[in-house]
C-alpha cells in the first residue's frame, strides 16, 4: 500500500495529542509518533494511506496548536523509520505473539 508521511510541527498544551488523534480518526493510519522537546515543541510523524493523504493534511491545518504540516512520500518499507524514538503498543484486545 502506497503512503505518505506526514511531519506536522506543534505548540503542545493539554489534549494536543488527543485532538491530533481525534482528528485523524477517519483515516486509515499506518502509524503515529509524538515526541516534545523541551523548547515547547512537539512533532508529529503519520503515516497516512495516499489516498487519505490530503485531506488529513487539510484536516491537521486547522487544528489550533499546529504549526506546519509537511508531506513526504514514503515507500512501504519505511513505514515508522523516522529518527524520532517510539513506542508501539499492542492493539486492545490482540493477542500478543
Amino acid at each position: 500500500m502506497e503512503h505518505t508521511r506526514l511531519t506536522v510541527t506543534l505548540q503542545p498544551g493539554h489534549g494536543t495529542l488527543a485532538r491530533l488523534a481525534a482528528t485523524l480518526n477517519n483515516h486509515h493510519v499506518l502509524d503515529l509518533t509524538y515526541t516534545t522537546a523541551p523548547a515547547n515543541t512537539a512533532t508529529a510523524i503519520v503515516c497516512v494511506a495516499q489516498s487519505d493523504a490530503l485531506r488529513a493534511q487539510h484536516k491537521l491545518c486547522r487544528l489550533v496548536d499546529v504549526i506546519e504540516v509537511t508531506p513526504a512520500p514514503a515507500s512501504p518499507d519505511t513505514a515508522g523509520a523516522a529518527d524520532v524514538p517510539h513506542t508501539r503498543h499492542p492493539t486492545a484486545g490482540a493477542p500478543r505473539l
